[in-house]
């Protein structure tokens, strides 16, 4: 008699299981959005090591402006829009202020939260979902040709698991469509 040996997902199987549940992961859009900052050669803002020049300085001193000329664009003072790269620098300012001041010199703020592994999000829940998905008794028992499947479908009860979600510090509501997500207001 023969002994069947359980053989490894094959990256192809892995693959396929990936964009089956892909399918289910209600936050595409996110991934969609965050893409163009996953790139490793952006850096990433860090509160501790502050720059001697924040991004107005260096956008104003390359454009030729003068404080001034920045600050009447603005219609503060020459002080106040000192005070603007002061705290960019210390990294207390605001958004939108540095949203206006960015536009008072025909520039514009990029601003985006990513993952530090440079990740899409949905692969990085993927890659918590996986290692628990593969070790399921089902992917043992299912036939050969459908172990993807299999995969797909264990991950995608995982990734809908409180248990799991509380285990992973996940919220309970997650992956479930929001009013906003609906209506494409996110």
């Amino acid at each position: 008699m023969k002994s069947k040996h359980f053989k490894p997902l094959t990256d192809d199987e892995l693959k396929k299981a990936f964009v089956l549940w892909y399918r289910n992961y209600n936050l595409k859009n996110l991934d969609q959005e965050i893409l163009p900052f996953l790139k490793k050669d952006l850096v990433a803002f860090d509160g501790d090591n502050k720059p001697n020049a924040g991004w107005l300085e260096k956008c104003r001193n390359a454009q030729f402006f003068s404080t001034k000329t920045v600050a009447d664009k603005l219609k503060v003072t020459r002080a106040a829009y000192t005070d603007y790269e002061d705290c960019e620098r210390k990294g207390t300012i605001s958004l939108n202020t540095l949203a206006k001041a960015a536009e008072a010199m025909d520039c514009e703020l990029v601003y985006a939260i990513r993952p530090k592994n440079h990740l899409s999000f949905s692969a990085g829940i993927w890659k918590k979902i996986l290692p628990q998905a593969i070790l399921h008794p089902w992917i043992k028992a299912c036939d050969p040709k459908q172990r993807a499947r299999a995969v797909f479908a264990i991950a995608t009860r995982l990734m809908k698991s409180a248990e799991f979600k509380k285990s992973q510090g996940w919220s309970q509501r997650a992956n479930k469509k929001s009013p906003l997500l609906q209506v494409g207001f996110l």
